[in-house]
């Protein structure tokens, strides 16, 4: 009994994804898949699942064959999935999303929306979630959505779980949610593949681990044998350790390039007075959607604030709420959300020149797209590829590598490393910290409190819309412990 891969291949035209790949998972196991963007994780569960189809080899699921591409087979013989891109529909309530597929009906063909509420309320309260049942899934936040993904994966009580990459946008509280619905699966006799970039996560949650590198299986051991050191280099990345910042002056030796005044964004009557200099990397920390995204958004011409704040950047003052305006002013939005930015039918090429169409500037050449997308080591089969052809991780490199080419003043980053594995993280890191020694202003936010400790000069930590703390490299003041306890102490007056 138990689910197991044997000698699994998938090609795509010339791109061989999965080369010979096997491996197992036991009832009561948590395996985690492990490997760069491009090295066939995610086509690894999209076949577990039965949403693709190999091109040689077998899915064997307690003794049964997969056989055929059949989502609804795989359901069947045991197999749930959280998908990395999330899958629920906006304008249905969590109970419906939750039972989508599945919904009681009478004489079977009405659905039975009494009952579908009861069942719906049944498990979430077995989880702990049962507050959201009635809740339209487009009113969650980002870490309650990805929740609500893994209760809908685990409402058919599957044998085996595949999660791909569900704790990355996950805050430590919701983690910890997480962690406690994956330990009852376990305990229940179900499996798991876990597929993630953290290696913290990936000790906590795993004992096995299956590493993959260029489509092909380079380990496959008990996670307490290896170090991490071991697992990056099989993974075929470089060090994660984080380029030095020591060396980098103060922002107070730096001339002011953003300016924030009067800008309100929560319940809090006093407003937001905000600089940061030319070449500086500051951090917007805190608990999940405390104005953090917010205000990035607002820079970027996306969001229109509900007052007249007066911002100026390098100089310029953008019209708010719009975006073309934005640009041009130099302001560049990088979204850890790559649907909401992403053309997936459109070529590479055509993603990276959006930024440059959309302001009237002139395009970069093909040798310098594919100057910029070398120096994040992506992986595609050119320029003219759809971007759907890229695995979500090479898609991440491929929206920071335009914002490369743009030279922008500002560049406004939301969780820009999600999906992107620990030497990718480490390139994007680097190039941002390249960008600021030009002058490029950097504004980040993580859902990785390591994260910002590791990349940033300063970190302002917020609650309700309002800064409740400054944490300053320079003065020894920033840590992740540091940004912890700052909105911890918030958290708890709260």
């Amino acid at each position: 009994m138990a689910l197991r891969l044997q000698n699994i291949s998938k090609i795509y035209g010339p791109v061989r994804a999965l080369d010979d790949v096997s491996l197992t998972v036991e009832p009561g196991e948590c395996r985690a898949l492990y490997g760069g963007n491009g090295s066939g994780k995610s086509t690894t569960a999209r076949i577990v699942s039965g949403a693709v189809a190999p091109s040689g080899g077998q899915v064997k699921i307690d003794g049964q064959f997969l056989g055929t591409a059949l989502p609804r087979r795989a359901r069947m013989l045991g197999i749930g999935i959280t998908f990395q891109e999330l899958s629920l529909l906006s304008d249905l309530s969590v109970a419906e999303n939750v039972v989508i597929g599945d919904a009681p009906r009478h004489f079977g063909l009405f659905t039975d929306r009494r009952r579908l509420y009861a069942d719906a309320r049944r498990h979430l309260a077995e989880i702990g979630l049962e507050h959201f049942c009635g809740v339209k899934a487009n009113a969650l936040q980002t870490g309650e959505k990805y929740l609500v993904e893994l209760a809908k994966a685990l409402y058919l009580k599957p044998r085996y779980i595949v999660i791909d990459e569900l704790t990355t946008t996950l805050h430590a509280s919701e983690v910890d949610i997480f962690a406690q619905l994956l330990d009852r699966h376990l305990a229940d006799g179900g499996g798991a593949l876990f597929v993630s970039h953290r290696l913290n996560e990936l000790r906590r949650f795993c004992s096995t681990i299956t590493v993959l590198h260029n489509g092909r299986r380079v380990a496959d051991e008990r996670l307490e044998a290896v170090s991490d050191a071991d697992l990056v280099g099989w993974a075929g990345g470089r060090s994660s350790a984080s380029v030095a910042t020591a060396n980098r002056s103060a922002a107070t030796d730096r001339p002011t390039a953003v300016k924030i005044d009067n800008l309100r964004l929560g319940r809090r009557e006093a407003s937001l007075q905000l600089s940061f200099a030319a070449g500086e990397i500051a951090g917007l920390g805190g608990l999940p959607d405390q104005g953090q995204k917010v205000l990035l958004r607002i820079l970027a011409g996306l969001t229109r604030p509900a007052t007249e704040p007066d911002i100026s950047v390098a100089g310029k003052r953008p019209i708010l709420g719009a975006a073309t305006d934005a640009a041009g002013a130099g302001i560049v939005f990088v979204s850890g959300d790559r649907d909401e930015t992403v053309f997936a039918a459109r070529s590479i090429r055509e993603n990276m020149l959006a930024p440059f169409v959309a302001r009237g500037a002139d395009r970069p050449n093909d040798a310098s797209l594919a100057a910029a997308l070398s120096l994040l080591s992506t992986r595609y089969a050119g320029l003219d590829m759809p971007m759907s052809s890229l695995s979500g991780g090479n898609q991440q490199k491929v929206l920071i590598a335009r914002c490369i080419l743009a030279d922008p003043a500002l560049l406004v980053a939301e969780d820009p490393t999600k999906g992107i594995d620990v030497a990718a993280r480490a390139d994007v890191h680097r190039l941002f910290r390249d960008l600021a020694a030009k002058g490029t202003t950097i504004l980040v936010t993580s859902s990785d409190d390591l994260e910002l400790a590791d990349l940033c000069d300063r970190v302002l930590v917020m609650d309700d819309g309002a800064v409740v703390a400054d944490l300053d490299r320079a003065t020894g003041g920033l840590s992740a412990q540091a940004i912890v306890s700052a909105y911890m102490k918030q958290e708890k007056a709260a």
